[in-house]
């Protein structure tokens, strides 16, 4: 018998059940590693403010999404990376704004440490936590952040997301990172699992309509999974001047 299928298969039902035991048991898994250890600390430390709590990154993620930006703001001065984990974007953003400066943004401690030690190296990339970051920005990347543990809510198909990442939270992080973007800067999110066109400031946004088509799935303003909605990655804030372009 295949001991260690069955087991991930009770684990995966008790989970989709909502059993406390099963949180308990992915809380334990954390412990052992100094990885796992910063993810507790950030959720435990940062609970009314963590968005996704999975470090996972890699080199040059968003190639398309990357090279578009940079081909619509390519005077951009300064740019923010929210949620640079390890800083595995910020490498990527250096090549495409060579003469930008960068700021990545990381709330887990360990994260953020790997990434001011991978940077180490630019004077013009610092690294620091969401509490210290200084606007304006002509450009602002949110890959990857605006959700919570997608894996387990696709495998368990999960159909309301309100209590485990409530909306409230994404629609307050994202308005006050629109307010921090220059006259028609760019604001860049991907793999969100909330629409930035149902957010309450998209109404200072335009979608750039070249921009990639940002995945699913979606969730509504009250949590529930949406059918088929899509959205866009990429949009523009709009300037009350009528100007142009995300440079200063």
């Amino acid at each position: 018998m295949d001991w260690a299928g069955l087991l991930r298969r009770r684990i995966k039902a008790a989970r989709k059940r909502g059993a406390s035991w099963v949180r308990w048991l992915d809380l334990l898994r954390l412990i052992p590693t100094s990885e796992g250890r910063a993810r507790l600390w950030t959720r435990l430390v940062h609970a009314d403010e963590v968005h996704q709590t999975t470090p996972f990154t890699a080199e040059d993620r968003y190639p398309e999404l990357f090279d578009l930006a940079a081909r619509l703001a390519p005077e951009a001065k300064r740019i923010l990376s929210f949620g640079c984990s390890t800083g595995e974007e910020l490498d990527a953003i250096r090549r495409r704004f060579p003469r930008a400066e960068i700021v990545g943004a990381e709330i887990n401690p360990r994260c953020r440490r790997i990434a001011a030690r991978r940077t180490s190296g630019d004077p013009r990339i610092k690294v620091v936590p969401p509490r210290e970051i200084d606007g304006p920005f002509d450009v602002i990347f949110v890959l990857a952040v605006f959700q919570r543990e997608p894996h387990k809510i696709n495998e368990m198909d999960t159909q309301d997301i309100s209590s485990h990442y409530p909306f409230a939270r994404f629609d307050a992080a994202l308005s006050d990172l629109v307010r921090r973007l220059s006259p028609g800067g760019l604001l860049c999110v991907s793999n969100s699992q909330y629409r930035v066109e149902d957010s309450s400031i998209s109404r200072e946004l335009e979608p750039v309509k070249q921009s990639p088509e940002a995945p699913g799935p979606f969730f509504a303003r009250d949590g529930r999974r949406l059918g088929e909605a899509s959205g866009r990655s990429i949009f523009r804030q709009r300037d009350p001047s009528g100007r142009q372009g995300a440079g200063r």
